[in-house]
């Protein structure tokens, strides 16, 4: 059981504090720049304190994870006190391990591989969790940790991570902006986003048993031009960036299938 201070408020910081509690760590403060926030995180956990000052001189824990935005990591560190012969790991997919330098302990990063979002709950045991330390003794601290509440733990440098990231983006973040604009152009016309349900976990599926590529379907890739030309039509009543994202992405597939037959 590790005593452990969460740093941040956010998404990142709910998760992982009640995952960790309930697999037996302790832990001892939740920070969050605002009060209200770190008390409404702490509320939720057995005995933590919340605090908004990033005096942690006097603390317990013997792990800090800094679970704030990638904006807000340099500030936090280099206003953070922390007591002698601690760990302290940042939780971004973007920064380097030596962001942490100046912050005067054994220094990690603890970076799990997934989206949160506070009020949707996700199965831990399958979060990958990335990790990378400046000593040998600090990452076995930190294998320990993540094992206890993830089945998927790897030792990934910052390099790594970085295009790990990169990856994400286009994977998450980007598919899921294109379902906002599924879902609006669905509702628009009366039909409910439900509709797609089915095929996209179909596409999700098939992108891991026959790799994304050998999975690709539709117009562009079949180069049917007079269906592409029809879907331009329609897209004209829609904003003007929605076009150029399909004429994009059709571009882009008949370029990459042409490149590989």
């Amino acid at each position: 059981m590790f005593r452990i201070a969460i740093i941040g408020a956010g998404n990142v910081a709910w998760h992982l504090a009640s995952n960790l509690e309930k697999e037996g760590h302790q832990i001892t403060e939740v920070y969050s720049r605002n009060l209200a926030n770190a008390k409404a995180l702490a509320r939720t956990l057995w005995n933590a304190k919340p605090t908004n000052s990033l005096d942690f001189s006097h603390s317990q824990a013997s792990i800090f994870l800094v679970c704030v935005s990638d904006n807000a990591l340099q500030e936090v560190i280099e206003q953070i006190a922390l007591p002698e012969e601690v760990i302290i790991a940042h939780t971004s997919g973007t920064h380097s391990l030596e962001i942490l330098e100046r912050a005067n302990a054994y220094i990690g990063v603890f970076y799990p591989l997934q989206t949160f979002t506070k009020d949707k709950e996700v199965n831990f045991k399958n979060v990958p969790i990335c990790l990378e330390a400046n000593e040998a003794e600090v990452l076995e601290v930190l294998i320990e940790l993540a094992e206890s509440i993830s089945s998927q733990v790897y030792e990934i440098s910052t390099p790594q991570r970085q295009v790990l990231h990169l990856s994400a983006v286009f994977a998450c973040n980007f598919t899921n902006f294109l379902f906002t604009i599924s879902k609006e152009i669905l509702e628009r016309n009366e039909m409910p986003f439900d509709l797609l349900q089915n095929l996209i976990q179909e596409t999700v599926q098939k992108a891991f048993v026959l790799s994304p590529e050998n999975a690709q379907t539709g117009p562009a890739k079949r180069g049917d031009t007079s269906i592409v030309e029809k879907h331009l039509t329609l897209l004209e009543s829609y904003p003007v960036e929605w076009k150029v994202l399909y004429e994009l992405f059709t571009q882009q597939i008949r370029a990459y299938y042409q490149n590989i037959t």
